[in-house]
């Protein structure tokens, strides 16, 4: 039987039967419930489309104004890296990996000792204001330098992250010679200015600024979701430990960890299923944005954008992985194509941990899932 086609041996004319949203509808032959749930699952992607397509105007024109654009910053932490590296002989620094509260380091002794920096950008002046640049999210930064990048521009404000705490106010709307701008403590510093004037107040600051470890900045998040994934990470490498990792050089691109430089890994956090189901769940989806009302989208993962998806789940304190081929997962419907909508969660199930299915229930469970489960080491 055709995957997503059943048979209801009780209906005599019509016993071939397919779930289409909620109702199920009967036809006579396998060919026309086949033919049915190909056309129900085309007209869902047409309808994404159709609906991502409508907001793409209005995207576009949020990251322009507004600076969400991921590549670009992670453009300018790379920029700023380089500079940072060719300026200062013998004075390393890095981007750190996705959702850290720091978005680069910058080496200040022999010592691991850094100093963190959390890079906010914005593509352009603010809309109707042609004077104005605004940036979203700045606060949350205690002890670190917060630079404010006008990619427009090319220069930068560099601020006190504990000043932008202490003033109260998510946002930041910077105009020349106005209070915001006044605040800060450097203006208008191009990227090669940037860097000569951190080298050489850094250590002038330090008493605004803590230093840190690498180690300690690559897991000091602002999200619990995402330093439980970073966990589930290192717990990862540790009972895998005979390959060689690195993160990506690239920001939210849906890659968490490079395994063997090739082999591109998204993580994710399984947790157990609710109300008593058998096995676990994980997310399986990437943000999109939001529509007209506000209300955010998410999309099922698109076919290509990783090699293997890593789940982890905690037991008792116990880290349990699955590592899943993205073609096992794509040839199951779970991943976005032009064939497929894909799905935004995958049922994970294993033999040695977590609720069983039932033997006896009357749908039987596939758990395919559990020849890609390996135990903590």
């Amino acid at each position: 039987m055709p995957k997503g086609v059943f048979i209801d041996k009780r209906r005599k004319k019509k016993p071939y039967g397919v779930r289409i949203g909620r109702p199920k509808e009967y036809f006579a032959t396998v060919a026309e419930a086949v033919a049915a749930l190909e056309a129900y699952r085309a007209g869902k992607l047409k309808k994404r489309e159709t609906d991502r397509a409508a907001l793409a105007v209005k995207r576009a024109r949020n990251l322009a104004i507004y600076g969400r654009n991921s590549a670009t910053e992670r453009e300018v932490a790379l920029a700023l890296v380089a500079r940072w590296e060719a300026t200062i002989p013998g004075r390393t620094a890095l981007v750190l990996n996705d959702g850290t509260k720091a978005d680069v380091l910058l080496r200040l002794s022999e010592e691991d000792a850094w100093l963190p920096v959390q890079l906010k950008t914005t593509g352009g002046a603010k809309k109707g204001e042609p004077n104005t640049w605004y940036f979203h999210n700045v606060t949350g930064y205690s002890g670190m330098c917060v630079v404010c990048w006008r990619c427009d521009v090319g220069d930068a404000w560099v601020y006190n992250g504990n000043a932008l705490n202490e003033r109260g106010k998510l946002d930041l709307s910077v105009t020349p010679l106005r209070k915001n701008c006044e605040l800060a403590l450097a203006r208008g510093l191009n990227l090669a200015a940037l860097v000569q004037w951190l080298s050489e107040q850094a250590q002038a600051h330090l008493c605004r600024w803590t230093t840190v470890t690498e180690h300690a900045a690559r897991h000091d998040f602002a999200s619990a979701a995402q330093a439980l994934e970073m966990r589930g990470i290192d717990a990862f490498k540790a009972s895998f430990p005979k390959h060689r990792y690195a993160f990506p050089e690239g920001q939210n691109t849906q890659v968490d960890l490079l395994k063997d430089a090739t082999t591109r890994q998204q993580f994710k956090t399984a947790r157990a299923a609710s109300n008593g189901v058998a096995g676990f769940m994980c997310n399986l989806y990437t943000y999109a944005g939001r529509d007209e009302a506000g209300k955010e989208l998410k999309d099922p993962y698109p076919a290509g954008a990783f090699d293997e998806l890593v789940a982890v789940a905690w037991v008792e304190g116990k880290a349990y992985f699955w590592i899943i081929p993205a073609a096992k997962l794509e040839a199951n419907g779970y991943l976005r194509s032009e064939s497929q909508p894909g799905k935004t969660s995958l049922h994970l199930h294993a033999s040695q941990i977590g609720v069983q299915p039932n033997p006896h229930a009357r749908k039987e469970v596939d758990p395919w899932t559990r020849m890609y489960f390996h135990s903590a080491a």
